[in-house]
């Protein structure tokens, strides 16, 4: 019998490999300035505790989505930069402004508004001006854009730091959006900076920064990577491990040939043996779909999981596994070195973007220094 028992599901973050992580991404672009998005929790792993991490290592900007998300954020570090990409949703002119806060401009709506509000307040307010470039989701639309070009002066009165986009499809080989997106991007940023020459450029996500170089121009923006995901699906990941994710075993039964398992007895036992039953399931994040197809890491060995992973337990096939390692307690991976995020994902039908900013708040969260 090994010596660690685990009494709950454990999530251990490695702090000094997100550390790491983001220094991969300035080796990358060549000192470069990069950002941080710490969007949803910080992916599911913690938005406080990664963006102060990362401002050790001289992270000064950082991405989310929501208004709320940037004010937990501002909490633990009050002088970086911190940019919102839902941009100026209206009523909240006067709290981003408290906050000291960058909206991402995704409207001339929107930009009208933040322009109207400086001018009340009396001073012009900084913003980053998002142009959509393909994605079709946030940004000003193709008509919104040739109005911009039309009239340059639709920008005046605000304090534009970064023109952005972003890039849809630079994860994927040999898809012809990203050098499209890149064209339009740079033609676009030529035209904005004749009228706001001090204004710099955003376009890489984590797959653009590993993409090429002509993609990074004058801020990057690394998510996933950061996370320890892999920045494109058809090579070596080059970012460290950052995410531990162990649950404890708490019964262990016999079976034999012809026994089903779990809801709708969808594994039927093909040979005598063991399972054990994991506390752990889907109210956790560890999502449904990996049922049939999910494994685990024990004393040694992949494990398959058996039968419908439900909210809070999931069973695993072990007959294989010598009885020392069946206990109570007994820590299974379910991610972590030998169950990579990314592995993890697609045997679930997704990636590791998803799964992580999944996962749940039953665990016991270790963040951990080396």
């Amino acid at each position: 019998m090994t010596d660690r028992i685990l009494t709950c599901s454990r999530l251990t973050i490695n702090l000094a490999n997100v550390r790491a992580n983001y220094r991969k991404v300035l080796e990358q672009v060549d000192g470069i300035p990069a950002a941080a998005m710490v969007k949803a929790n910080g992916y599911g792993l913690g938005a406080a505790e990664i963006s102060v991490t990362l401002s050790k290592v001289g992270c000064t900007h950082f991405f989310v989505a929501q208004l709320s998300e940037a004010v937990a954020v501002r909490d633990v570090l009050p002088t970086v930069s911190i940019s919102v990409l839902n941009g100026v949703m209206p009523g909240t002119e006067e709290e981003l402004v408290l906050h000291n806060l960058t909206p991402v401009l995704n409207s001339i709506e929107q930009l009208t508004r933040w322009r109207t509000h400086g001018r009340t307040i009396g001073r012009q307010l900084e913003a980053t001006l998002h142009i959509d470039t393909g994605m079709r989701r946030l940004g000003l639309g193709d008509d919104e854009t040739r109005a911009l070009i039309e009239d340059p002066s639709i920008l005046d009165g605000i304090d534009l730091r970064h023109l952005m986009s972003h890039l849809a499809s630079a994860d994927v080989p040999d898809s012809p959006q990203p050098a499209h997106q890149l064209r339009s991007f740079r033609h676009l940023y030529q035209r904005v900076q004749e009228r706001h020459p001090s204004m710099t450029a955003s376009l890489a996500n984590s797959a653009g920064i590993f993409l090429d170089p002509s993609y990074h121009f004058d801020l990057v923006r690394p998510g996933i990577a950061l996370y320890g995901g892999t920045p494109l699906s058809d090579g070596t990941n080059p970012m460290q491990s950052v995410v531990t994710l162990e649950a404890p075993i708490i019964q262990v039964r016999n079976v034999i040939e012809g026994d089903t398992v779990g809801y709708g007895a969808t594994h039927c036992m093909s040979r005598d043996g063991r399972i054990a039953t994991v506390a752990l399931g889907y109210a956790d994040g560890f999502l449904r779909s990996g049922s049939g197809s999910a494994q685990v890491h024990l004393a040694g060995r992949h494990v398959p999981i058996i039968g419908r992973i439900s909210m809070d337990l999931v069973t695993i096939d072990v007959s294989e596994i010598e009885a020392e390692f069946l206990y109570p307690g007994s820590p299974v991976e379910f991610i972590g070195p030998h169950c990579g995020i990314d592995d993890v994902a697609e045997r679930a039908g997704t990636i590791a973007n998803e799964l992580l900013t999944d996962l749940g708040h039953r665990y016991e969260r270790v963040y951990q220094e080396m």
